[in-house]
């Protein structure tokens, strides 16, 4: 008897399990991988420099606003075994924000890091690990449709005084 429940108790499981699609990869911080995730999403993309200086340009939408994908914590000297990917976006407006207003703008935004560089242009960048494994093709898309989300509003914050 004790014979048939324990192959009839697998099936049970077996048959309730959830399981991914065999065909199911997570998403890594490799370019050529990002690149076509990116490309399957509607986002016109090209891949830029080599090895460590691997860099990812991206548009889609109405504005078009850039968003680069850098890679960090790669194999020295390579874009190989990445463990994070930035999303960054510089903008260039006739009327700059003041540093006051910058601070200002990240007291009262939690995703994101804005500042301005040397030549004062305001910046936005969001980080997103990647180690682990990766994660999964709709999470890196919810990760990038949201930094687009915030990059907008800053952008709107940032050309408000043109």
């Amino acid at each position: 008897m004790h014979k048939l429940v324990l192959p009839l108790l697998t099936a049970i499981v077996a048959t309730i399990a959830p399981s991914a699609p065999a065909h199911a990869t997570n998403v890594v911080a490799n370019p050529a991988q990002i690149r076509d995730v990116m490309r399957k999403a509607g986002y016109a993309v090209e891949i830029k420099g080599e090895k460590e200086a691997t860099m990812i340009r991206a548009t889609r939408g109405k504005d078009n606003y850039s968003i680069n994908v850098s890679f960090y914590g790669c194999d020295t000297n390579t874009a190989v075994n990445c463990k994070s990917v930035q999303f960054y976006t510089a903008f260039n407006p006739k009327t700059k924000p003041t540093l006051e207003a910058i601070n200002n703008y990240n007291l009262r935004n939690r995703w994101g890091r804005v500042y301005r560089d040397k030549v004062n242009d305001p910046i936005i960048e969001m980080d997103v690990d990647m180690e682990k494994g990766g994660m999964s093709e709709a999470l890196f898309l919810d990760n990038l449709e949201y930094y687009e989300t915030v990059m907008g509003r800053f952008a709107t914050f940032v050309f408000s005084a043109d």
